[in-house]
């Protein structure tokens, strides 16, 4: 019990400094950035909240381990959704634009710093999925990558959630290719009984939770990249076959 209690001491020590750290960068580096026109800022600025997140994942001892062949080209990345920690492992990992709800946006220091490193935010609603998909496209015809969760919400890990296609019309205006990433927190339960984010939870009870934890295994497998050709409803269906098969999941 003492192990633990002093465990969770210090990682609480180092992440509250970390994210004090994170509120410089945003009000000290990020935002002057901004101000330097697109084109000039966001990479930038990537780099500095790629390095932040990674860095979160450290002080967190999330374990990070990545199969498969990564694309490098500019592309539509999709992923199941897990939890809040699939973010920060999926922005370490990749060199992405995001695509996250927008009550993201109000979360402290983190939302700043995803705001100003170009993610796009989406709402509710039919008519905002459509002007997302065309700032996804914008920046995949860019060169920038984008990633985001087409389950539309976190779940247990237990299963994989229908994929909604309305998102991928993106990579068909961009002509772009598109690669699933199949997360998973394994564990002799299953799945990590601590990762999963859902329902009510609140972050920092969740937080509270995973400070205790020695580590945490984060598993990415990269399956082999599609061209968005066969339209978006295939694509939906497509990626999500391809990560319930990486996760050895059987859909429901």
């Amino acid at each position: 019990m003492l192990r633990i209690h002093v465990r969770r001491t210090q990682r609480l020590v180092r992440l509250v400094w970390h994210v004090m750290v994170g509120a410089g960068i945003s009000y000290l580096v990020l935002w002057p950035l901004n101000t330097m026109g697109r084109d000039a800022q966001r990479p930038r600025q990537r780099v500095i909240v790629r390095w932040w997140m990674a860095k979160t994942c450290r002080i967190l001892n999330l374990r990070i381990r990545k199969e498969g062949v990564m694309n490098t080209t500019p592309t539509l990345f999709v992923a199941n959704h897990i939890s809040w920690l699939d973010i920060p492992c999926l922005t370490a990992a990749l060199d992405a634009v995001c695509v996250s709800k927008h009550e993201v946006r109000r979360w402290p220091v983190v939302g700043g710093m995803a705001a100003q490193a170009g993610t796009v935010f989406i709402q509710r609603g039919a008519h905002a999925a459509s002007g997302v998909a065309d700032q996804m496209a914008r920046n995949l015809k860019d060169k920038k990558s984008v990633v985001f969760f087409p389950e539309g919400t976190s779940t247990s890990g237990a299963t994989v959630r229908n994929f909604h296609p309305r998102l991928y019309q993106a990579a068909i205006h961009a002509q772009a290719m598109v690669q699933a990433v199949a997360i998973s927190y394994p564990h002799p339960a299953g799945v990590n009984p601590v990762a999963p984010y859902i329902n009510d939870d609140n972050l920092l009870r969740h937080l509270w939770v995973l400070l205790k934890e020695p580590s945490v295994e984060v598993n990415l497998t990269f399956c082999p990249p599609v061209p968005a050709e066969s339209g978006r409803r295939a694509l939906a269906v497509d990626t999500r076959s391809q990560i319930l098969s990486a996760l050895k999941k059987t859909p429901e």
